[in-house]
């Protein structure tokens, strides 16, 4: 009876339903494993990179708050999450500060960089660009004189450009394709060419165009140019890394986000002011026959179901014919039949010319500007570099393909029809490399047996996309499509490019045996055993994944510390809850960059390990601490008094040099903290705190011997002090608030002015009359103090260009010069053209230099001067005397004036042995043929000591303070000639 009740219908229900079930979880977990495998998460703890940033129109802004957005920024951002990197913002502020950053080892990346080869010796690119930027020559917004329309208007104009620049290349070639007489007016960085464009010293600029605020009109769009993130050399082995992310951030075709960032190109504003032929040509013209090539996808294509025109070529097309009023007439044929149906007047324009512009005019065709760029890209195994590469395979008709196999000498040159085949005899190991551009490549990588090739980009290889024009065509024809394409906006490019990306690799199941039987018939076998597996283990899995979650969200994975999001949700609570007083504090180890450099990242990691376990270690349970980032801590501390709080700190830090003594490390370790203590009453904002604690380390890492410094009101307002000059600088710049006053240099034998020096004063709109002290300090460190020496110097150009058109007395006149100035090579160069644009003699303009900031490279400041007296301008060291190689000085740099520092004079002259010393640098100078001039002098007593000592020239307020120009003005007319 009982086995008779196993057979009723409800029970067989019951039992078909539980084999059913049986079977459909067995299905689950076999498709489970024939499912592509999916790439795991790097293991190890994350590296920290610096990354500067900048303004850099609409791809990079600043917000109020200090930080960075935009698209920069996040693709920034998803390369960090692919390669396993933590991203540490660092305000570059400009791009001079931030290219010096990173070429002093201060920042890591620098994103937004245009490549050039000079670059490229002092910076690592990877494969693939971040994206575009339109390279523009723009002019002032109310300046109607040039138009794009009108090439002859550009005759005569004065251009700045930047040195060493794409730019400058850029517009090189368009006024000597154009056959334009323009002057070119160099610069060194940007930010100096567009105030001398505000200022009307130049009438135009050539200059990446990066978005509808930027405060300039563009009047031709001279090329569209790939921009890359710049590596290190210090992290050269973060390359393979990024180039990784960055190749799988290309395949990732459904990832529209970043597809539209790789070709995005910032709008530029449309125009066509087509001529009254040109309008008729569109009204009542014939059709234009183009030819496009059949095989070329995604960029040209027949399609084979259809045979029309199709791809991204095709869809530019249909741009132009809604824009534009264009009606074609499209041919699908090879490339050499085309050009032979152009020379016969057969056909009026070829689609799609890959090559370079000189290349492009070898056909005897007239070609347009690049409507789109594609990156030239060589396709391996990454079994073979190209070095070691012997045979090549490339797709037949392209001028990409010529210009490859020209650049690739003693290669096996093997050509196919398509790209396809090309791809399959590299997967085949029938050849070693393919050639062709990223358009072109992106349409099969996304395939399954081409999606392990490795992609190198050849910045050699140009790989322009322009239209060729018949050479007998109706002229109309060229200026028609040449003007339209210049009026195109990049968002009528990308729509295009998007619609045709390929669609994200689907693997269907009988593919996927078909390409992994063995795996199949495994994975069917095994798969009973994995379901026993996986249903024993999924209770332990459940319980480990939530604390390894919580390891991932709160804990530094190469210390253990609590990161400072842990952090900053205990010490909120805390303060809530806790009665105690407490002090926050940031600190950092300050030799832990020569640690990581020079004794291997290994042991910098000792070395953190080290100091994180000395912390949490001397921490209570009423207390916290963390790492954020790199080398810096914050701790939050019990607080009963500052000195107790420095003894404790100490204490702290003689345990982590104890450390170091047992591991024989060669250096001292110190670690400097800034504290904000923590008030009673006010709100327990964590972050501010954080903030303001780091304010206070930036400080003390400022200030010598000084290893722990508080926070203060005082700090507080200099922060926001300096937050509003930083921030209101470009401004201040355009609008003239900064000025030079001048401060008369004489002859004390007669009083008689021989010379004045430059002094920057900034006449703030709420803050009045600022003293340099008050700012110079803080550009000195962002790097703008380079912006502020360089337009004192131009408008001391100007100020002399006036006096002598007015009849005015004309003497030399000095220009302070920061010593950032004197690591770049070009500066003499760049002072010689604003003194050009002026007409000013040399011998009127003296360059000043501090000892102190010589004595930081003597070499390149020795290059300089050499450089400058050659150029015929004077030079002078100042503050002499206040450095400790004063005389070596003097025998090494041979410049004409020395500048006694005015310490010398007010605190030490009354005193003999001053005298002595004083009195032989005077005579040692002059018997080599140098000037003195002594500073600070403001008694007739202190003159006449001078005097007696064989110094005649002075400066000090006993003649003259520094003044206006107008002032100095009439002091000058009171001057005999």
């Amino acid at each position: 009876m009982r086995a008779r009740a196993l057979s009723t219908p409800q029970t067989r229900y019951v039992t078909n339903m539980l084999k059913a079930r049986l079977v459909l979880l067995t299905s689950f977990f076999v498709l489970l494993l024939l499912l592509p495998p999916q790439p795991q998460a790097k293991s190890g703890p994350q590296e920290t990179v610096r990354v500067a940033y900048r303004a850099f129109g609409q791809y990079m802004h600043r917000l109020p708050d200090g930080s960075y957005r935009g698209l920069l920024v996040e693709y920034m951002e998803a390369v960090a999450r692919k390669a396993h990197l933590q991203l540490e913002p660092v305000d570059g502020g400009n791009w001079a500060h931030c290219l010096r950053l990173l070429e002093q080892g201060e920042a890591d990346i620098l994103p937004g960089v245009f490549y050039t080869p000079q670059r490229a010796q002092k910076m690592l690119f990877p494969a693939l660009p971040m994206g575009n930027a339109f390279v523009t020559l723009s002019v002032r917004a109310d300046d109607p004189r040039y138009d794009h329309a009108r090439p002859a208007a550009f005759n005569g104009m004065r251009v700045g450009v930047v040195l060493q620049s794409k730019a400058t290349e850029h517009f090189k070639n368009f006024y000597q394709a154009q056959n334009l007489s323009t002057t070119v007016v160099p610069f060194l960085s940007t930010a100096a060419m567009l105030t001398a464009l505000r200022q009307g010293t130049v009438d135009g600029a050539a200059v990446a165009y990066l978005g509808e605020n930027m405060p300039f009109k563009p009047v031709v769009r001279l090329a569209a140019e790939p921009f890359y993130l710049a590596l290190s050399p210090r992290k050269a082995y973060l390359l393979a890394d990024i180039n990784a992310a960055q190749r799988e951030m290309a395949r990732d075709a459904a990832d529209h986000s970043l597809e539209l960032l790789q070709k995005k190109t910032v709008a530029l504003p449309r125009h066509n002011d087509f001529t009254a032929e040109e309008e008729d040509f569109i009204k009542h013209g014939r059709p234009i026959t183009v030819a496009y090539g059949p095989d070329a996808p995604p960029l040209q294509y027949q399609d084979a179901q259809t045979g029309a025109f199709t791809g991204i070529v095709r869809n530019i097309f249909t741009q132009l014919e809604q824009n534009c009023g264009l009606r074609f007439h499209y041919v699908p044929m090879p490339l050499p039949r085309a050009v032979e149906l152009a020379e016969k007047n057969e056909i009026d324009v070829l689609a799609c010319l890959t090559g370079d512009f000189l290349q492009d005019k070898s056909l005897n065709l007239r070609t347009s500007r690049p409507y789109l760029r594609s990156v030239s890209v060589r396709l391996s195994r990454g079994d073979i570099r190209a070095t070691d590469e012997a045979r090549v395979a490339l797709q037949e008709g392209l001028l990409l393909s010529a210009q490859a196999a020209a650049a690739l000498p003693g290669r096996n040159i093997v050509q196919h029809q398509s790209l396809r085949a090309c791809l399959d005899d590299l997967t085949g190991n029938r050849v070693d490399a393919v050639y062709t551009n990223l358009h072109m490549a992106r349409a099969l990588l996304a395939e399954p047996p081409y999606a392990g090739l490795r992609v190198e980009v050849q910045p050699h290889l140009l790989s322009n996309l322009r239209m060729g024009v018949a050479p007998q065509a109706d002229s109309r024809i060229f200026s028609i499509l040449d003007k339209c394409l210049q009026a195109l906006p990049p968002t009528d490019i990308d729509g295009p490019v998007l619609a045709n990306l390929p669609a994200t690799g689907k693997v269907s199941l009988p593919e996927f045996i078909r390409q992994h039987p063995v795996g199949t018939m495994g994975g069917t076998v095994a798969v009973f055993g994995l379901v026993v597996a996986l249903l024993a283990c999924a209770l332990a899995i459940k319980s480990g994944s939530k604390r390894r979650i919580e390891n991932l969200l709160y804990r530094d994975v190469l210390t253990g510390m609590p990161n400072l999001e842990k952090f900053r949700e205990d010490s909120t609570q805390l303060l809530k809850t806790g009665q105690d007083r407490y002090a926050l504090l940031m600190g950092d180890i300050c030799q832990f960059k020569a640690i990581n450099d020079q004794l291997g990242f290994s042991r910098g990691d000792e070395v953190l390990r080290a100091y994180s376990a000395i912390l949490q270690g001397r921490v209570s349970s009423a207390e916290r601490c963390a790492r954020v980032s790199s080398d810096i801590f914050v701790l939050l501390l019990r607080y009963t008094g500052w000195e107790q709080l420095s003894a404790r700190m100490g204490q702290i830090e003689s345990a982590l040099d104890s450390w170091r003594r047992s591991q024989e490390l060669p250096y001292k370790i110190c670690t400097v903290y800034g504290a904000y203590e923590v008030l009673a009453d006010e709100d327990k904002d964590v972050q501010r705190m954080l903030d303001l604690a780091n304010y206070a380390r930036h400080e003390a890492k400022r200030t010598p011997n000084t290893r722990l410094m508080r926070y203060d009101e005082q700090m507080r307002q200099e922060a926001l002090l300096h937050q509003e000059l930083n921030s209101r600088l470009e401004t201040a710049l355009s609008n003239g608030e900064l000025t030079p006053w001048f401060q008369a240099k004489v002859d004390m034998r007669t009083g008689s002015i021989i010379g004045a020096e430059a002094l920057v004063r900034w006449n703030h709109p709420t803050r009045g009359l600022l003293m340099p002290g008050s700012f110079i300090p803080l550009f000195e460190r962002n790097g703008l103090v380079t912006s502020i020496d360089l337009y004192v110097f131009e408008e001391v150009c100007k100020a002399l260009r006036s006096w002598q058109l007015r009849n005015l007395p004309t003497h030399i006149i000095s220009c302070n010069f920061s010593q950032l100035h004197f690591d770049r090579k070009d500066f003499p160069q760049q002072l010689a053209e604003i003194a050009a644009r002026y007409d000013v003699p040399h011998a009127l303009l003296e360059v000043e230099i501090t000892e102190s900031a010589i004595m930081k490279n003597p070499e390149a400041a020795w290059m300089q001067i050499i450089q400058l007296k050659q150029m015929g301008f004077k030079t002078a060291i100042d503050d002499f005397g206040t450095g400790y190689s004063s005389l070596g000085l003097v025998q090494m740099l041979n410049t004409d004036v020395i500048k006694v520092d005015r310490s010398f004079v007010q605190r030490d002259l009354p005193g003999q042995r001053a005298q002595v010393v004083l009195g032989n640098i005077i005579r040692m100078a002059l018997e080599l043929d140098m000037a003195v001039i002594c500073e600070g002098v403001e008694t007739a007593e202190q003159a006449a000591i001078l005097m007696r000592l064989g110094c005649f020239k002075a400066q000090g307020f006993f003649y003259a303070k520094p003044e206006p120009e107008r002032d100095f003005e009439a002091r000058l007319a009171l001057q005999p000639f």
